[in-house]
């Protein structure tokens, strides 16, 4: 499964190309459409704050585990 700060990237991605070719495409009479703009950036956002809360979560330190022996 991919992290969110990949699925970030491929998001991203996609608005660059939405925003250089357009959001269709119209060949030998057919359109095509690429991608909704604004479902992307909400997307973008979504998955920006998933990214920084595992950004978040990384750093933390893992909680002690207390063992004890057999008594």
């Amino acid at each position: 499964m991919p992290t969110a700060e990949k699925r970030l990237a491929d998001v991203r991605a996609s608005i660059n190309e939405v925003l250089t070719y357009g959001q269709s495409i119209q060949k030998d009479g057919r359109v095509l459409k690429l991608a909704d703009l604004n479902a992307l950036r909400l997307l973008e956002k979504q998955y920006a704050q998933a990214a920084s809360t595992e950004a978040r979560s990384a750093q933390r330190k893992p909680r002690n585990r207390v063992y004890y022996g057999v008594i």
